[in-house]
């Protein structure tokens, strides 16, 4: 009768051991994966620009992240769904409708556009002072003054002269936002769209 040797049966213990090991990591990273694709997706929403309402912040084609649980800031750049806007409905077919546009003044807030520049009052304070925009393109029309109510929100495209936005549909309620668009994407706006035109060509 032949035995195997005591040290060959270590090593094939060692090697299953190891393939265990290999197993149980690249199931955790599969799970790990999984867990951050589901968490991600539940968060973010990928979106691409369409026109040029926002240059020279944002070209036609860009692709960008939205948080869709943040709440807006003054000067944040959002995206809304107006489907159900009357003014927006008879320039599109496509339901539902977004477009992406800064928020400029939330509730409380007042505002008015005056010889190409806004001013704007924020809540609480007693007098309007200039709005800074170094983002803007062109001058602002004119408008009169706007005071936004509770749980609404004013908004202008950066490209003045083309946007087409509370200057002539008022302000929107807050529930009509779909996201605010992250830090991340506009810091790498470039980078983004050009893994959405590798990996969807024709798409952008």
């Amino acid at each position: 009768m032949a035995k195997r040797p005591p040290f060959l049966n270590a090593g094939q213990k060692q090697e299953s051991r190891l393939v265990s090991l290999v197993f149980s990591a690249a199931l955790l990273f599969l799970a790990a994966v999984l867990c951050f694709d589901i968490w991600f997706t539940a968060s973010y929403e990928l979106v691409l620009v369409d026109g040029t309402s926002m240059e020279n912040t944002l070209e036609d084609g860009d692709a960008l992240y939205i948080d869709v649980h943040a709440a807006p800031e003054r000067g944040d750049i959002i995206v809304l769904d107006v489907t159900n806007v009357p003014d927006y409905q008879s320039r599109t077919s496509v339901s539902p409708h977004y477009i992406i546009k800064r928020c400029i003044a939330l509730a409380g807030d007042a505002l008015y556009a005056r010889n190409g520049a806004v001013y704007l009052k924020r809540a609480g304070e007693e007098d309007f002072s200039l709005l800074e925009e170094p983002y803007a393109k062109g001058m602002t029309e004119a408008f009169p003054p706007v005071e936004v109510g509770e749980g609404e929100l004013f908004f202008l495209g950066d490209n003045r002269a083309v946007s087409d936005d509370s200057r002539r549909v008022g302000c929107l309620p807050l529930t009509d936002i779909v996201g605010v668009v992250t830090d991340f994407s506009l810091a790498n706006k470039e980078l983004i769209t050009g893994w959405v035109r590798f990996w969807h060509p024709g798409t952008v």
